[in-house]
């Protein structure tokens, strides 16, 4: 199967829908973690976007090479990455792959503090040293994202950093045609700055871990709350947990508002 045959409008093809542990979890007989309901079997976060050709991919996951196989992704022209933590950045390795397809080296757009913790945990392929040359690796080139958009692809890309607990996160805005896409997967505080970068969207991706507060993430709650502030036209839920089922989440929010799943595609 190739992914996302149709090109003529921009589309999104939800990778993982899940927080950084997966749903099911290892060792846990929950209702949801047991659910015969595909919807609540949720692969660490990630999104696809391609449009008139150029494809965009958001985090890659320590689920990337299952989701990719899954999929059919083949092509990868630029990747965004909203944060360091692992299960945003440990499929990294698997670009290599998309390389030998490709036949080219591939971008990579961060903040500063999202290449500082790729150039911790991936040295190899950040700084490789002159040994490492013959290493069959990811062969890509870094780049630092600031406060101004940046044109990549058909895509005018800008971000807006986000609190997420104690340490930082992104959140990017594709535009393309007058229309935007925001992908935001953790926040722990909707501030002034972020309403407004998502104000009037035409669809909205948003942190919505679960019913309990949480240090690092938005509650269900206070993602919905803020969707409807922004006037969102579309809003999505996604870094979901095991804690309730699809079905339950999706009786819960306003008819513009539903959670993501594995495998959802849309168009904005």
């Amino acid at each position: 199967m190739t992914a996302m045959s149709k090109d003529d409008k921009p589309r999104a093809l939800v990778l993982g829908s899940g927080t950084s542990t997966g749903v099911p979890l290892i060792g846990c007989h929950c209702h949801v973690c047991t659910s015969d309901d595909p919807r609540d079997s949720r692969l660490r976060s990630g999104v696809y976007v391609r449009w008139r050709g150029f494809a965009i991919q958001l985090d890659v996951s320590a689920d990337f090479r299952q989701q990719a196989l899954r999929y059919g992704i083949e092509r990868i022209d630029a990747l965004l990455i909203t944060h360091p933590h692992a299960d945003h950045v440990l499929g990294l390795d698997e670009i290599r792959r998309f390389n030998t397809i490709q036949q080219s080296r591939i971008p990579a757009y961060a903040r500063d503090f999202t290449l500082a913790g790729i150039s911790r945990t991936f040295g190899y392929i950040y700084s490789p040293q002159p040994d490492q040359e013959g290493m069959y690796r990811p062969h890509m080139d870094f780049v630092e994202i600031k406060d101004a958009p940046m044109q990549i692809g058909p895509f005018a890309v800008s971000s807006i950093t986000l609190p997420h607990g104690p340490v930082r996160s992104t959140a990017f805005k594709l535009t393309c045609e007058g229309r935007s896409f925001v992908y935001a997967p953790d926040c722990s505080v909707v501030e002034p700055q972020f309403s407004d970068f998502m104000c009037d969207a035409d669809c909205v991706m948003l942190d919505g871990l679960r019913e309990r507060r949480h240090q690092s993430h938005l509650t269900m709650a206070d993602a919905t709350g803020a969707l409807c502030t922004c006037k969102v036209k579309r809003g999505i839920l996604t870094h979901i947990g095991h804690d309730v089922k699809h079905v339950d989440i999706a009786k819960q929010l306003p008819p513009n508002i539903e959670p993501a799943y594995d495998g959802m595609e849309f168009e904005w």
